[in-house]
Parts: C-alpha cells; sequence; structure tokens
C-alpha cells in the first residue's frame, strides 16, 4: 500500500468562461449582421421618422406620395383576379335581368343590387386585411363598376331615388369605399372611387336637370379627398374633384338667376357657404391648428373659392335681390377674423410668412366683398377711403409692407368707386358740349384720403424694391388722376363755361393743358425725393398725354390767345422737368455707431 493516494489536479470551483464568452461574441456576432441588413433595407425604402414637433409645423407636404397601383401582379394573377371580377359582374346582370323582367320588384331588385355592390366592397376590406392589395383592389372595381351605375339608373332610368337622396346614397357608396381604402392602404382604389363617384356625380346632373345636390356632393368629396392628402399623403387625389367642383359651382351660380331652373338662389348660396366654409375651415385647421405651412393646392383653392363661391354668391344676390345683407356681414365677419388670425396669431405667435401673406390677403378680399355688399357707391368709396388711411396709419407705426398694400389696394378701389376715374377721363378727354356729372363732397373726401395714404404709406428708410413700390405707383397714379379730373372740373367750368351748349372749346382745351402741365411738374418735384419715387414714374408719362392731346385738341380747336397758354405752359413743363429730375434728393445718411462716433471725434 501506498501510504499517500496519488495527487490529483486541483479542480477549480468556477466554470470556464471561455464557452459562454464565445458564444455571447457569436450571439452578438449575429446580432449586428441583423442590424445591419435591417438598416440597409430601411435606408432602401421611404422611411417615416419621427421629427421634431417645430420641424413638423414647418415642414411643408411631401411633393410626392406613394404609386398607385402595388408591385407584384404576375400574369397568371391578373388574368386569375380578371375572371372573377367578370363572373361577379355576371352576377350583376342576373340581377338586372330579373328585375328588368319584373321578376323582382323594382325596388328590391335595386336593394340587392347595391347589397350586391357592398359585399364585394367587404370582401376588399377582408383582402386588404390579408395582405392581398391586388385582390382588394379588384374587388373594389366590382363595387365601383356594380354601385355606382347601378345609382345613376335608379335616379335617372327607374326613377326611384329623387336628385337629393341619389346624391346622399352616392355620398355614403364612396365615403364608406374610401374609408376601406384608407385603413387598407389601398391607393389605387381609392382612385376608382374618386373618379367614379365624380364622373356619376356629373352624370346626375345631366339627367336631373338638378346641379345643387351633385354639387354639394361634389364639394363634400373634395374635402374628403383634401384631408386624405393631409393624412395619407395621397396629394394628388384632391386636384381632379376641386377642379370639377369649382366648374359646376360656377355653372350654378350663373344658372341660379334663370327662370326656368328648378333651383332658386337659395339653393345656390347655400351650396356657395358649403364650398367657402369646408375648404377655408379645412385651411384653417391644417395651418393654424396642426402649424403648417400654406400649400400650393391651398392657394389656388382658396383663389377658386373666392371667386366661384363668393363671387358667385355676390352674383346670385345682385341677381335675385335677396341675400346680400347677410352675405356682406358674414364675409366682414370671415374678413375680420382673417385679420385677427394673420396679425394677432400668425405674425406673433406662429411666425410663418406664407401662412401670414395667405390669411391677410384672404381678409382683404372678404372686407372688400362684404362692404361691397352692405353700402351703396357714394358711402362705398368714403368707407374704403377711411380703411385705407386706417390701413395706411397702422403700416407706419408697425412699419409693415403688407398693411401699406392693403392701404393702396383700398385707396385704389376707393377712387373707381367714387367715379373719381371715370370724372377725371369726362374732365380731361370727354367733348366739352357734353356735360359731365359734378364732382361732390364724396369724391373730395375720397381724394383727401387718397393723399392721406399715399404720404402715410411713404417708405420711410428710403428706396424700396421696385416691385415693392408697384402698389404705391398705382395709388400714386390715381391719386394723380384723381386730383388733376376735380380741379379740370373745378376750373373748367369757371374759366370756360358749364360744360355743354354754352362751353368755350377753345378755353376748355387750355385749362385742361394747363392742368397736365402743372401736374407734371409737380410729379417731377415730389420725385426727387426717395420716398415719393412713384411719383417720377409719372412725369413723362402725364408730359407724353398732353402732348398727344395738344395735337389731337388743342391745334384743332383752340385760337391763337388760348394756343398762348397752351404753348406756354406747356413749354415751361418742358424746359423745367428735366432740371427738376435731375436733382435729386438725398436720403439722411443714418447716424454713425457710438463707437465709430467716438473714433471720430
Amino acid at each position: 500500500m501506498e501510504p499517500f493516494p496519488p495527487r490529483r489536479p486541483l479542480e477549480s470551483p468556477l466554470p470556464d468562461p471561455a464557452p459562454d464568452l464565445a458564444a455571447k461574441v457569436a450571439d452578438l456576432t449575429d446580432a449586428l449582421l441583423k442590424l445591419e441588413r435591417r438598416v440597409a433595407a430601411l435606408e432602401a425604402g421611404p422611411v417615416r421618422t419621427a421629427r421634431p414637433a417645430a420641424a413638423r409645423r414647418a415642414a411643408p407636404a411631401p411633393e410626392e406620395e406613394e404609386s398607385i397601383l402595388p408591385a407584384g401582379l404576375g400574369l397568371t394573377e391578373a388574368l386569375s383576379l380578371g375572371g372573377r371580377t367578370f363572373l361577379v359582374l355576371a352576377g350583376a346582370f342576373v340581377l338586372r335581368h330579373l328585375t328588368e323582367s319584373q321578376t323582382l320588384p323594382t325596388w328590391l331588385g335595386v336593394a340587392l343590387g347595391l347589397a350586391y355592390a357592398g359585399t364585394w366592397l367587404f370582401m376588399a376590406d377582408v383582402a386588404g386585411r390579408a395582405g392581398r392589395p391586388w385582390s382588394a383592389g379588384f374587388h373594389g372595381l366590382a363595387t365601383v363598376a356594380v354601385g355606382l351605375p347601378l345609382l345613376l339608373e335608379a335616379a335617372s332610368r327607374f326613377k326611384l331615388l329623387s336628385p337629393p337622396l341619389a346624391a346622399a346614397l352616392l355620398l355614403a357608396l364612396t365615403g364608406v369605399a374610401l374609408a376601406v381604402a384608407v385603413r387598407r392602404r389601398l391607393h389605387g382604389l381609392a382612385w376608382l372611387v374618386t373618379v367614379g363617384g365624380t364622373l356619376t356625380a356629373v352624370a346626375l346632373m345631366l339627367v336631373s336637370g338638378r346641379l345643387g345636390p351633385a354639387t354639394a356632393y361634389l364639394i363634400l368629396l373634395g374635402v374628403a379627398t383634401l384631408w386624405l392628402g393631409y393624412v395619407v399623403d395621397w396629394l394628388y387625389l384632391r386636384w381632379p374633384v376641386a377642379l370639377v367642383a369649382d366648374l359646376v359651382m360656377a355653372f350654378l351660380a350663373l344658372r341660379a338667376g334663370a327662370q326656368a331652373t328648378a333651383e332658386g338662389p337659395t339653393v345656390a348660396l347655400l351650396v356657395q357657404a358649403l364650398l367657402v366654409a369646408g375648404y377655408f375651415g379645412s385651411f384653417a385647421a391644417r395651418t393654424l391648428l396642426l402649424q403648417r405651412k400654406v400649400v400650393a393646392f391651398e392657394v389656388f383653392q382658396t383663389a377658386a373659392a373666392i371667386l366661384v363661391g363668393l363671387g358667385g354668391a355676390v352674383l346670385v344676390a345682385a341677381r335675385s335681390g335677396s341675400g346680400r345683407p347677410a352675405l356682406g356681414a358674414v364675409s366682414l365677419v370671415f374678413g375680420a377674423g382673417a385679420y385677427a388670425v394673420a396679425f394677432a396669431f400668425v405674425e406673433r405667435r406662429q411666425k410663418i410668412r406664407e401662412n401670414f401673406y395667405f390669411y391677410a390677403s384672404v381678409a382683404l378680399v372678404f372686407t372688400l366683398a362684404g362692404t361691397t355688399l352692405l353700402l351703396p357707391g357714394g358711402a362705398l368709396a368714403v368707407v374704403w377711403a377711411a380703411l385705407a388711411v386706417g390701413a395706411g396709419l397702422l403700416a407706419r407705426r408697425q412699419r409693415s409692407a403688407t398693411l401699406a398694400l392693403h392701404a393702396a389696394v383700398y385707396g385704389v378701389a376707393a377712387a373707381l368707386a367714387g367715379d373719381l376715374v371715370h370724372h377725371a377721363a369726362e374732365a380731361l378727354f370727354g367733348p366739352p358740349e357734353v356735360a359731365w356729372s359734378p364732382a361732390g363732397l364724396a369724391s373730395v373726401l375720397v381724394a383727401a384720403g387718397m393723399a392721406a395714404t399715399t404720404w402715410l404709406t411713404a417708405h420711410q428708410d428710403g428706396p424700396a424694391r421696385p416691385l415693392a413700390r408697384v402698389p404705391r405707383f398705382l395709388l400714386f397714379l390715381a391719386l394723380a388722376l384723381s386730383v388733376t379730373g376735380l380741379l379740370t372740373g373745378w376750373l373748367g367750368p369757371l374759366l370756360a363755361g358749364a360744360p355743354g351748349a354754352g362751353a368755350s372749346p377753345s378755353v376748355l382745351a387750355a385749362v385742361r393743358t394747363a392742368v397736365l402741365s402743372s401736374g407734371a411738374l409737380l410729379l417731377a418735384w415730389l420725385g426727387r425725393s426717395p420716398r415719393w419715387a412713384e411719383a417720377g414714374w409719372l412725369v413723362y408719362p402725364v408730359l407724353g398725354v398732353a402732348g398727344i392731346k395738344i395735337l389731337l385738341e388743342d391745334l384743332r380747336v383752340g385760337r391763337p390767345a388760348t394756343q398762348v397758354l397752351t404753348f406756354a405752359f406747356f413749354g415751361a413743363a418742358l424746359i423745367l422737368v428735366p432740371r427738376l429730375r435731375g436733382r435729386k434728393k438725398e436720403p439722411p445718411a443714418a447716424a454713425p455707431p457710438a463707437d465709430a462716433a467716438r473714433k471720430a471725434g
């Protein structure tokens, strides 16, 4: 026996870490490879990443949308789906034959046909949920091919549905179909339903002779497709519906005043209100609540809605003689609200420049339309002149180019509404044997308001960009015409006799030339300052008009005594105007900074 057993190697109480470590490294390697493949797959396709709230508010709507047709349709599957669709249509024609042969009552046949179309819409939803977009699309095509023509025949041939009820059922069918398309992301089905619904609505108008119900349907469908663009980025779907709705709305407005139409002005006004409220409400919800920028479609449809909605409502109210006060009050409320949104919310809080211009422009249009509907001509011109002065005061206080533009627009509108431009044309170029309308106190007040607006909107910081000066140039042009017409209208009867049989053509021609020449001198003197550069733009056109007038009028009707004054005034203007135009007043130099002033001292 050995005294001691052989010694065995000591066993470690801890297991060997090498196998576990190797397994963990292998797992990490596999995970890294999977992550790399996932990143590569994401980079290859469109990714919707979360963005900060400010970036989402400021970012415009995407300019590209997903493809209408899904990928991956083979020839065998296409033939199979097409054959299935023809079998569905065969079933629909079975119901049609049973209805036409009076085997089924007409109302029951139509009801079964609509239920049959709804069945295939349900199948489209099931196929979309199962991940078979092509199958779902063909089911949707069957729904459109069966349901929409059946609705049209029920309203026209079978006389089962009135135009309002047919439009309501059409709205229900297309609404459910669009909901299925959005739920299963079936872009092609949305196009089928939208185009089919639009064509069916137009056909309903033609067969029934009623425009109101189908137009209301088109407006609601247009608003729905607008929100589809907002929510699921189906951007181009809203364009065709909006275009058709605008055209039909314009036709409805033109037709509302006719005696032979089934719809009166009330229906037209209600549908026009639906157009304006539906689209403007949607635009406001997106730009104000969601704080997004105005996009091209919103600008286009706003202009179209104002033209065919608000403008059409004005036309209908003018023809029918009813609804003008209410429509004017609503327009003023819209205008005041848009001004409040533009200056109190967008400019101060949201600070999105495109939205500010959008709402300010809408406010201007609604204010002009509302005051036009509420006030007669003379009072309207005075109110517009007051609005011009008020906008000019605010523009001067806040240094707002937008308010200065609005002041110029109100001023030009006041000159047109107050007949100042028409009076100027009569006084300067009308035949002396025809009496012109005298200018009253309202015309003087409007001219004074325009002069005050012109002074208030003068650029305080030196010359501005030429494009920014165009509104002030138009204001200067309207003011120059108005003042020249007023002076000629006062001096002509005083010196040449009242226009009519007793007026002296030669004296009146001399008075006109003297006023034009003096006006050119005044404009040249004002135009020396950069703040009044727009006045200088009118100098040579005024001289050109005066020269042409001398050739056409003064030389023909003038006498030696009056031609002396004519050539004296015009010659003096030709001599002095270039000298005045050559002496430009330099804008005041800006004060040097404090550091520079100390160094200079």
